[in-house]
Order: C-alpha cells, then sequence, then structure tokens
C-alpha cells in the first residue's frame, strides 16, 4: 500500500474509533494516562509508527499526511493524539539515529514493534566507561511512558562536557516518577523518570544534532523539524472540534431565560464566523512552512535558514491562534461551560497547556525578528 493510501485508512480507521476514542479521553482524565485498551488500538493501526524507517516495519509519512493523522485523532481526543504524536516523534529518533549495532536490539526483527518514550533534551551525565556510559539525571515530561518500552534522553558525557549525547534504554531500567498531577492534558501521562547509575553501551546513543544515519528523506530534517509537524496539527484538530461543539451548543443556549439564543446573536455569529477563518489560515500557514522546509531538506538544502526558521514560527503561530479561538468562544458558553461534563473546559485547559511545549516557545518569534533586523541590515552594507 502506498503512502497515500497508508494515510487514507489511517483516516478512515481513526474516524470509525471517533468514539472509542472519546470514551478513553473520558478516562483519561482520571487515570492521568491513556487507557490501556486505548493504546492496544493505536498499536493495531500501526499509528505509533508513521516516523519509523521502512526497513523496520514502519509506515514513515510525508509531513502533511502525518499532519492529517494528528489532526484527526486530535478531533476525537487530544490525549490519544498526544499520547500518538509522542510515540511517533521519540520512536522515529531512534529508528532515525541510533547506530545500527544499537538499532538492532530496539528493533530486533520478527518481534513487534516498540513505543519510546521520553526527550532527547541533556539533562542528564555521563561518566565514560569501557562500553560506554554510566548515565544518571532526571528527565521530565515524558508522555506516554506508562505504555512504553524503551526511554529516550539526553545527557553530557564527562569525556567531552559540550558535546551532548542522547540514549535509548529499556523503561525497566529507569525509575518512573509519578509528577502529572496538572490542570491541562491531564490524560497524556507525561511523567517524569530518573537514571541513577545506569550503564548504556555506546551502540545505545548517538550525538544530538548529528545527520541520522537511515531513513530516507524523512531524515533529511533536523530534528526539530522532524518534529515540528505535531503540536500545530493537534491543536487545529482540538480547534475544529471546539468550533463544532459550541455551534452545538449555540443552537440551544440563551445567556438569559426566554431570550436569544446563541445562534441568534450577531456577535457570536460573527466569533464563530472568524474563528472559523483563523483557524483555517493558522492550518495553512503551518503547512505552507512545513512543506518548505522539508523541500528543501528532501533536495539538499537543508541548511538553509529561511525555510527552518519560517516552519518554527509558523509551529508557533498555529498553537497559539488555535488556543486563543477556543478562549474567544469558550467567554460565550456561560458559566454551563465551567463544568467538568463540558468538552468546552476540557478544551480550553488543553489548548492553554499545549502552548507551554518547548517546540512552540516564542522565542521562535525572536529568531524571525533577528533574521529580519541582520537582513536590513546587509542590504544596507
Amino acid at each position: 500500500m502506498g503512502e497515500a493510501g497508508v494515510t487514507a485508512r489511517l483516516l478512515a480507521d481513526i474516524r470509525s474509533c471517533r468514539t472509542e476514542f472519546e470514551a478513553a479521553g473520558e478516562r483519561a482524565e482520571e487515570l492521568r494516562t491513556l487507557p490501556p485498551e486505548a493504546v492496544e488500538t493505536l498499536r493495531a493501526l500501526g499509528a505509533f509508527w508513521l516516523k519509523t524507517p521502512g526497513e523496520f516495519g514502519g509506515t514513515p509519512l510525508h509531513p502533511l499526511e502525518f499532519c492529517d493523522v494528528i489532526e484527526e485523532m486530535a478531533y476525537a481526543d487530544v490525549s490519544t493524539a498526544w499520547a500518538c504524536m509522542i510515540g511517533n516523534g521519540c520512536t522515529g529518533m531512534a529508528g532515525g539515529w541510533l547506530p545500527d549495532a544499537g538499532v538492532r536490539r530496539v528493533f530486533p526483527p520478527a518481534q513487534p514493534l516498540p513505543v519510546v518514550a521520553g526527550q532527547p533534551q541533556p539533562r542528564g551525565t555521563g561518566r565514560t566507561v569501557s562500553g560506554g556510559y554510566v548515565v544518571s539525571g532526571r528527565w521530565s515530561f515524558a508522555s506516554g511512558i506508562l505504555h512504553s518500552s524503551w526511554v529516550i534522553g539526553g545527557f553530557r558525557p564527562d569525556s567531552a562536557a559540550d558535546r551532548a549525547l542522547v540514549f535509548v534504554i529499556p523503561t525497566d531500567e529507569v525509575e518512573v516518577i509519578d509528577t502529572w498531577q496538572v490542570a491541562g492534558l491531564q490524560g497524556t501521562g507525561s511523567l517524569d523518570f530518573s537514571a541513577d547509575q545506569v550503564f548504556v553501551p555506546e551502540e545505545l546513543t548517538y550525538q544530538l544534532g548529528a545527520d541520522s544515519v537511515r531513513g530516507g528523506d524523512l531524515f533529511r530534517q533536523e530534528l526539530h523539524l522532524l518534529v515540528s509537524n505535531e503540536v500545530p496539527p493537534l491543536c487545529v484538530g482540538m480547534a475544529r472540534r471546539a468550533l463544532d461543539d459550541m455551534t452545538e451548543l449555540a443552537s440551544h443556549t440563551a445567556r438569559f431565560a426566554g431570550r436569544e439564543t446563541l445562534s441568534e446573536r450577531a456577535v457570536f455569529l460573527k466569533e464563530l464566523g472568524r474563528a472559523e477563518v483563523k483557524v483555517r489560515a493558522a492550518r495553512l500557514l503551518h503547512r505552507d512552512a512545513i512543506q518548505n522546509a522539508y523541500e528543501a531538506a528532501r533536495t539538499g538544502n537543508g541548511a538553509a535558514d529561511g525555510p527552518r526558521i519560517a516552519a518554527k514560527a509558523a509551529s508557533v503561530y498555529a498553537v497559539e491562534t488555535c488556543a486563543e479561538v477556543i478562549s474567544d468562544l469558550f467567554r460565550y458558553g456561560g458559566g454551563r461551560v465551567l463544568s467538568l461534563s463540558s468538552p468546552m473546559q476540557r478544551h480550553l485547559r488543553n489548548a492553554l497547556a499545549a502552548r507551554q511545549h518547548v517546540a512552540v516557545t516564542e522565542q521562535h518569534y525572536e529568531t524571525v525578528g533577528r533574521e529580519r533586523i541582520q537582513s536590513s541590515k546587509s542590504r544596507k552594507d
């Protein structure tokens, strides 16, 4: 089945599982992680391996095809989409960057594909020993770690403190720390984990920022761009769902008894129409930037600053725009949307939490501004 066929099948499967994913989202809020049966459904769909090299059994998608999948899943349930998103990114990093000897351990032939959780930020230290490193440290926001079989984390070795490495080790070799008591994205299981003097074979490490060693066009992108098609489409899917939920609510909701419903108030209709346009515009801007950055990487111009900077800034814009839309719509729902039974309060909490993700820091806007100032100076010189 070609890439387009894989995507079409996935989208159809996600729609057919929408009721299941919605129910999983309800339970995930209580469990603070995705329910096991939802994880198994994602496994059965192959939804965790859309950034895993095909040689290991993955079905890597074009970045825009991946956006389609995450957006559709987030429309059904954000906790499910988040687990899928993180599982894809972390497992893809392991498959694309580990050396051959290490990747054979993580992706053994004729075995079920793994799910990897964690983050590559160098928050640990490593003591160099024969055959590898003894690593200690603590890492935050390891979404989906409770259903992972391997974890990924960054550290700085004592042999070269200015060089950051990334390890991939079995989840049962680290301590999972239950820190996930939060207001938004409650169902994502984004717990901390720590390693205390854990031996990591050299073959299970790679240099942070290095070029990938396999995987084709998708992995020619720098790491940030590999995962830049994750949080924005998730937020677009969430905003689309909020638009639909508020549209449904508007037809039978009035702020005052006996008065016109929201759907009859011009001020709300204006806000609803503007929200629709803003979400569509943010979606198109992000996708255009992702396509340009991917083409630059695919054709060997991946080091070009322009497309990379634009993609990072567009990611921030898409996420913040969706969060603003949801916040603006929420205001019209009155006191009823404060109820924990209302989907709008969850949309608002999740949207605000998603804005906190490090990949969509507003510092990327600073980079755009700095680039513009430097370009202006160069033209004058």
